[in-house]
């Protein structure tokens, strides 16, 4: 598999960031406008943007790895470049800064994948800054208050 691997740090403790993730109430509000699927290994989930005119866009996929603050590894079952898995990897610098590194991993030839490598991570930079929006703009979010998590 061929990967592109980007990091980001937070002013935020990695609960908070991982709490943003794991949250499907909390993705609505920095990722997709419907989210569906609780985070537990093995069980499915579904992302769906609301593109307007050109429609919904919908993928599908499966929680294969979940380490609670450490790491979250979902596979893609529908994605039209095949085969496609995200690595999430948290990491705790200190009570206040975390870092996220995302590791996007395609199946296929490095000349066929390297374009839609390149494409999730542009993607991700500017998925990464609404979540940093989400959290300066939602200080005292409880995540009690949101439903089961991991």
């Amino acid at each position: 598999m061929i990967e592109s691997k980007s990091v980001f740090e937070f002013q935020e403790p990695v609960e908070r960031v991982w709490s943003s993730i794991t949250i499907y109430e909390i993705l609505i509000h920095w990722l997709a406008d419907e989210v569906r699927g609780r985070p537990k290994e093995g069980a499915e989930f579904s992302w769906t943007w609301k593109l307007g005119i050109e429609g919904d866009f919908t993928t599908h996929g499966i929680y294969r790895k979940i380490v609670p603050l450490k790491e979250l590894v979902l596979e893609w079952k529908d994605h039209p470049a095949g085969e496609l898995t995200l690595d999430l990897i948290f990491e705790s610098i200190d009570q206040k800064t975390s870092r996220l590194t995302i590791v996007n991993r395609a199946g296929g030839k490095a000349e066929d994948v390297q374009p839609l490598l390149d494409g999730l991570a542009e993607a991700w930079e500017e998925q990464v800054k609404s979540l940093k929006d989400f959290l300066a703009t939602n200080p005292d979010f409880n995540d009690s208050k949101f439903k089961k998590k991991v």
